[in-house]
């Protein structure tokens, strides 16, 4: 009897050892991030909550369709360098930021986000999407919640919002962190590839 337990025993690993050095190996799925990246304006969401204002704007009244628009999806310390973008260039082109906030948790987005975002874009005319739900964010497909980094977009006047830019500002920037020189040395790249446009 113990003799049979060996034989089938060594019979199952000989099988797995076959199964596993004979199998052919997945092959990977590459998408080209260009691909990825394009998204149309009928995917967007309809309405919009706008930081500071009362009701919600419509799609078409933020973004409209004869024309390109940028859009910039960043959080906290990326948005606080983002919004100098028309400080530091003359921008021909309507800007849209979206704050992606959608991952933190409900309590704080709740009670502390609103009041901070209106702080932060107080003295500025860009409108900034309040991103709750995540929508806009998940349409773009922005997969990095980070602090620091920003990922533009162009809207093109054919209704295709393909990825522009993607950059990184410095930790702590919404206190204070980059001087002048540094903000504009990290947004430079940003507006050399909307000229580029």
């Amino acid at each position: 009897m113990a003799n049979l337990l060996k034989v089938v025993f060594l019979g199952l690993i000989g099988f797995a050892l076959l199964v596993f050095f004979t199998a052919e190996k997945p092959k990977q799925i590459v998408a080209n991030e260009n691909v990825v990246n394009i998204v149309k304006y009928d995917s967007l969401p309809s309405i919009f909550e706008i930081v500071g204002k009362e009701d919600k704007v419509k799609k078409e009244d933020l973004f409209k369709k004869d024309e390109d628009t940028l859009i910039v999806v960043g959080n906290h310390d990326s948005l606080a360098v983002v919004k100098e973008l028309p400080k530091y260039f003359e921008l021909t082109k309507p800007y849209v930021m979206v704050a992606n906030i959608s991952a933190a948790p409900w309590f704080v987005k709740k009670m502390f986000i609103p009041g901070k975002l209106e702080e932060l874009n107080s003295d500025s005319n860009i409108p900034m999407i309040y991103d709750f739900e995540g929508e806009m964010v998940n349409v773009l497909n922005v997969t990095d919640n980070s602090k620091t980094k920003f990922i533009a977009f162009i809207l093109s006047k054919d209704g295709a919002i393909s990825k522009l830019y993607e950059g990184e500002v410095k930790e702590g920037a919404l206190d204070g962190s980059m001087n002048e020189e540094e903000k504009k040395k990290v947004l430079t790249p940003l507006f050399d590839s909307l000229k580029n446009i």
